[in-house]
């Protein structure tokens, strides 16, 4: 258990981010499949996600050699990767146990994935059933899991409105695949912009595939990494500042990010009346609690949210009423009244 006690801030906070997650476990998915060495350097301490991608990848034959600022990726070329001897450990990483669900499935052996307590609540049927479709032998929709490959060629559809990453997963993996996947994604997609930053990322390295229609096919390709890339802050923590900021009134400098915000942290910098997290989810509790502090409003769009790694919505509907701020959950958000003032927690916090 944590306990904080109160602060007393007049100072000026200034706070470096950390790398972004969604960049930089792209970058090591597309550096492990490249030939040569691939440099990434950032600022502040990769996140637990991070480090079990990195390790996963480590298992399957890549070389990552860490230090404070920058790891450098020796890739194993396409379809290079070799049989990990063990279980691929993916942490609490829905993200790298995707990824590497689809890497798997361009490998012939027989290969084990697994995850915390956690991330053995996740769905993952999306990708998996798609997976099968193509050829693959899955055990399980939800971790752990074994993965036989080699994935064939041929059609299958994508249930987009609950994650992108399924979509993310195939285009990062498919270096490593026979032939070519015709996709096609179901309406109503969410995470809009981690699918277009694969595909981004992915063409920086050579990719001929597009995202340009409900139906997407994709190409086999050779990745050919930058020798050095530089990772972004993670700027889905920007509310947290801005939250801080709101809370003892002092003044919050963030550095490592681009200085340009998405539409949803533009709506809420803006104390906007509605917030719709159809591509953002991810900042859903710290901007909760920020329109509960300014002019209230209604979050939207963030049904898919639930599936996380809780509930997101019920989590933080229970979080701001452990600090006596009242919301009400809705099918696909919050609604939150404004010029609440949080009170001390009577008992410890469940997070």
């Amino acid at each position: 258990m944590l306990t904080l006690e109160p602060m007393d801030l007049h100072d000026p906070i200034d706070w470096m981010l950390p790398p972004s997650k969604s960049h930089m476990i792209r970058w090591l998915a597309l550096a492990a499949q490249a030939e040569g060495e691939t440099v990434l350097s950032f600022d502040g301490e990769p996140g637990e996600d991070i480090l079990s991608m990195a390790e996963c990848l480590r298992q399957l034959g890549v070389g990552i050699d860490q230090s404070a600022s920058q790891w450098s990726v020796t890739g194993v070329g396409a379809g290079g990767f070799s049989e990990p001897e063990g279980v691929l450990d993916c942490g609490n990483s829905g993200t790298a146990v995707r990824f590497l669900t689809a890497i798997a499935a361009g490998i012939e052996s027989e290969v084990m994935l697994d995850g915390d307590a956690s991330l053995r609540r996740r769905d993952l049927s999306t990708l998996n059933s798609a997976l099968r479709e193509l050829g693959c032998k899955i055990s399980s929709d939800a971790v752990p899991l074994s993965v036989k490959g080699p994935i064939g060629t041929g059609g299958t559809h994508l249930d987009m409105r609950s994650s992108s990453q399924p979509l993310s997963a195939l285009l990062l993996a498919s270096p490593g695949y026979s032939g070519p996947l015709h996709l096609g994604l179901s309406e109503g997609s969410v995470s809009r912009g981690y699918s277009r930053l694969s595909f981004k990322l992915a063409e920086l390295c050579g990719s001929p595939n597009r995202l340009d229609s409900d139906i997407v096919i994709i190409e086999p390709w050779r990745v050919s990494a930058p020798a050095a890339v530089g990772i972004p802050g993670e700027t889905s923590l920007l509310p947290m500042a801005m939250l801080m900021s709101e809370l003892h009134c002092v003044e919050v400098g963030v550095r490592g990010w681009d200085n340009e915000l998405t539409p949803a942290l533009m709506a809420l910098s803006e104390q906007a009346s509605e917030l719709d997290l159809r591509d953002e989810s991810d900042v859903i509790t710290p901007a909760a609690a920020l329109l509960a502090l300014v002019r209230g409003g209604r979050i939207t769009g963030a049904a898919h949210s639930r599936g996380k790694e809780s509930d997101r919505i019920l989590r933080t509907v229970e979080m701001l009423a452990a600090f006596g701020m009242a919301s009400n959950a809705t099918d696909d958000g919050i609604e939150i009244s404004g010029g609440q003032v949080p009170a001390r927690p009577e008992s410890p916090v469940e997070t």
